[in-house]
């Protein structure tokens, strides 16, 4: 694995670095085109992987995700960092945040699930093929996005969770399947626009009415 500190990681100058892990602190991680890399590591530093390029594990601490066109990682673990991408994002296992959005792009494909604590969730014509988890984030599917397992809001079990009287939003339009249950273990204001799938809407908090 390569360690560096405070500068830009550039791969994709040299063919031997294809398929190394990289670490970084107080730097950012650049992935070029067509290149992909190993295990990518970086605190207080932003990751960027250009089209069709790709990584394996992907973990960043205080620091952004931002992924081209057709782009394929193993997993993706952020804390205090945005995810988005441009189209056709391939995700072996999951996406996870603790305090930042997750913006999946048209054409994309989640293998495991999607959760957040703090940040809100955003997906285009994408297929998730387990679930979305979120504490106090907003949902919004569109498009011919599907899930195939449950929509979760979680209840606060960590000190991660903030405490917060605003009702997050669940967004879901009318051409968007879901196949499992949407399960709220906290209040949530619900945009749904099918009646089917408000029919799999689960409360289980006290005081719901």
């Amino acid at each position: 694995a390569s360690l560096l500190t405070g500068c830009v990681i550039h791969v994709g100058d040299a063919s031997a670095l294809e398929g190394s892990d990289f670490s970084s602190i107080l730097g950012n991680i650049d992935i070029a085109e067509g290149k992909h890399a190993g295990d990518i590591s970086s605190v207080n530093g932003n990751v960027e992987i250009s089209d069709h390029g790709g990584a394996d594990e992907v973990s960043i601490v205080n620091g952004n995700l931002e992924m081209g066109s057709h782009v394929s990682v193993r997993n993706i673990d952020i804390v205090n960092g945005d995810v988005s991408a441009a189209s056709h994002l391939s995700v072996l296992k999951g996406v996870e945040t603790v305090n930042g959005n997750v913006t999946l792009p048209t054409q994309s494909t989640i293998g495991g699930s999607v959760e957040t604590v703090n940040g809100d969730i955003t997906a285009v014509d994408t297929t998730i093929e387990k679930h979305i988890k979120t504490l106090n984030g907003d949902i919004t599917l569109s498009g011919s996005s599907h899930v195939l397992g449950d929509i979760v809001y979680k209840e606060s079990e960590s000190s991660w969770g903030k405490k917060s009287d605003n009702k997050p939003t669940l967004s879901i339009s009318a051409s968007v399947t879901v196949d499992g249950s949407i399960v709220l273990h906290r209040p949530v204001n619900l945009d749904i626009e099918s009646d089917e799938l408000k029919q799999k809407v689960v409360v289980s908090y006290g005081g719901a009415q």
